[in-house]
């Protein structure tokens, strides 16, 4: 890909994060007289608060395959796959979980607002996700945007994220010794990858992909989100960047089971370039399809080349 294609589409991904964003906004105004709330302001904290907005973005490139306009309302559903995902963090940062006191670069949200307030912030976002889903469905696209929420759905709960985050609490009472890198690929694509290859998939439901397609993006989805995984617990032990926004070292100091800390770095490299290099060819598999993947392929080696 030449410069002038990936300036433009680094311009795309800009204007997204930033329609994202707007959405966002307007999502999380608190209800007349409740303005000052302090569960409606944690939840703005936490989700406006910064964030490289991969899932949504990575649900409007995939929209984009199909489709050279994007609706509004699908970007209201980019902005509620970002507030399960910050909902997601909001939960993961507590002491009863990963215990991390930094997120996007500030106090986690239980550190600012409490443990109590950040939880049911957490549950509202969840909450308010679906709300803004179903109020962004189109008529005209019923059961795309049905297929489009149970996807997202699944994802979330207890076959995605919230199993991954059981099995990543499970793996911290075992040894080392008794911990495969298997075992760790297990909770990461629960954990981190469901939502991911949700985002992906639930982007070619709104946009009619046949079932061929569809499996292409679940694949290429699981693949991307465990690289996206890897290349975090990799940028855990080293100093890339000052903007990684969570506290470093952290997982080897907590005994954390990770792709680096099971499997060593170089094996982390490895993973970081099959799962990448999958993902690709699935997108490229869509292309001999006749689909438009630049986008996403230039988002898949950005993913893979981020330093935060």
């Amino acid at each position: 890909m030449n410069n002038d294609n990936i300036n433009r589409y680094e311009m795309q991904f800009e204007r997204d994060r930033v329609h994202v964003e707007a959405v966002l906004d307007k999502c999380l105004t608190p209800p007349h007289g409740h303005q000052e709330s302090s569960v409606w302001q944690a939840a703005r904290y936490s989700v406006l608060g910064g964030g490289k907005r991969v899932r949504p973005i990575l649900f409007l490139m995939t929209f984009r395959m199909f489709h050279r306009d994007v609706p509004e309302y699908v970007y209201r559903f980019a902005a509620a796959i970002e507030m399960i995902h910050s909902y997601s963090l909001i939960h993961d940062d507590l002491p009863a979980m990963d215990n991390d006191d930094f997120r996007r670069g500030q106090p986690s949200c239980h550190k600012v607002y409490g443990e109590g307030v950040a939880i049911i912030a957490g549950d509202l976002l969840l909450n308010l996700a679906y709300e803004t889903m179903l109020d962004a469905s189109d008529p005209a696209f019923s059961e795309a945007c049905r297929c489009a929420m149970k996807t997202i759905a699944q994802a979330s709960g207890g076959r995605g994220m919230v199993l991954g985050q059981a099995l990543d609490l499970s793996l911290e009472n075992a040894c080392f010794s008794a911990v495969t890198i298997e075992d760790v690929e297990a909770m990461a694509k629960m954990k981190t990858s469901a939502l991911i290859a949700a985002a992906i998939e639930a982007a070619g439901h709104l946009s009619g992909a046949s079932e061929k397609e569809l499996f292409d993006l679940r694949l290429a989805g699981q693949h991307l989100g465990l690289a996206f995984q890897i290349r975090d617990d990799i940028l855990d032990g080293i100093e890339l960047s000052d903007q990684f926004g969570k506290t470093r070292h952290k997982d080897e100091r907590d005994g954390k089971k990770t792709f680096v800390t099971v499997a060593g770095q170089k094996e982390a490299i490895s993973l970081l370039s099959f799962h990448t290099e999958a993902a690709k060819n699935t997108f490229l598999r869509l292309q001999r399809r006749g689909r438009h993947v630049d986008g996403l392929m230039e988002l898949t080696r950005r993913l893979k080349e981020r330093t935060y």
